[in-house]
């Protein structure tokens, strides 16, 4: 691992000041804001060029659970890439919401599905195909890496040059079930089974009774198809697995503190060979501060190695 050399603090008011003048637009990484319209529902997304797009390095950057592209992990990424050439697409999946960019709000019905990311990404592929782009590389955190992981798996997408997972989650039936005891206090078992005689009868797009648990979210609403499509037993949702389908360079980055995704480097133990398993001492499952500079100084590098020699 690297040597730590700056204070934490110092970094982190650096880190400030690099974001400020990011989200301000410098004239260096031109960010801008993208809207497709294409269908509905539309997305958003956050373009930053560099003075190589749209020929150079291209990163596109999907956010963890429910969450959005303005959670500092991600404009982290976007700084620090930025700042080694790497032009970088920050985009929210819409959740079900036209044009989303904030947090989804837990008390709104949900009636998005977790499959709908591999379409969204799909959508912005196709864009990037559009403005020139013909290779980027994928970049996911937490639930973000596994969609994208499922993503490449079910498209091939040919523009997907390699991905970079970070912190991407494990999953087994029995563990999942238990955690939703623990966080929601009710049987997964028996919404799953409720969920599935709903969309059987043809009412998956109706609201389950509630109130229930959805992810992050306590006491909410949702429909049975959005319920199932994120509970329903499926093995594609452990990572270190659907890896081994997967015939690209990857990229998986681990924290030694994390404890959400807690166990996957010994997971990760015997990955195919396209599969590259790095560790960072000390950072969590959100790599803040000086951790980010790491995550970032292993994935460029990660970028540069594995790039295929030109025709």
């Amino acid at each position: 691992m690297f040597l730590l050399k700056t204070s934490t603090c110092l970094s982190a008011i650096l880190r400030s000041l690099a974001l400020i003048l990011f989200c301000l637009g410098s004239a260096e990484l031109r960010a801008e804001m993208i809207q497709l319209n294409d269908r509905q529902p539309s997305l958003s997304g956050r373009l930053a060029r560099s003075s190589a797009w749209p020929q150079g390095d291209v990163a596109m950057i999907l956010h963890g659970t429910l969450s959005h592209r303005d959670t500092e992990i991600i404009q982290s990424l976007e700084s620090l890439l930025g700042d080694e050439g790497v032009s970088t697409l920050a985009i929210n999946l819409s959740l079900g919401i036209d044009n989303r960019t904030q947090a989804l709000p837990c008390d709104s019905p949900h009636r998005h599905r977790e499959s709908d990311a591999s379409i969204e990404l799909a959508r912005w592929s196709a864009w990037l195909a559009t403005q020139g782009v013909r290779k980027f590389t994928v970049v996911g955190h937490s639930r973000g890496a596994n969609q994208i992981a499922r993503y490449v798996l079910e498209t091939a997408d040919p523009l997907v040059a390699r991905s970079v997972l970070i912190a991407p989650p494990q999953w087994s039936s029995q563990k999942a079930r238990d955690a939703y005891a623990d966080r929601h206090g009710q049987s997964l078992a028996k919404l799953v089974a409720q969920a599935r005689q709903q969309v059987a009868s043809g009412n998956g797009d109706a609201l389950l009774p509630g109130p229930l648990g959805l992810l992050y979210c306590q006491d909410t609403r949702a429909t049975a198809s959005s319920f199932l499509s994120y509970y329903e037993d499926d093995p594609r949702r452990d990572t270190p697995t659907l890896l081994g389908g997967l015939l690209q360079p990857i990229l998986v980055i681990a924290g030694s503190e994390d404890t959400v995704a807690a166990g996957l480097p010994a997971a990760m133990a015997e990955g195919a060979p396209n599969v590259v398993l790095e560790e960072i001492d000390g950072a969590d499952h959100f790599f803040r501060d000086l951790y980010a500079d790491e995550l970032v100084e292993i994935t460029v590098d990660f970028m540069h190695s594995s790039k295929q020699p030109q025709p």
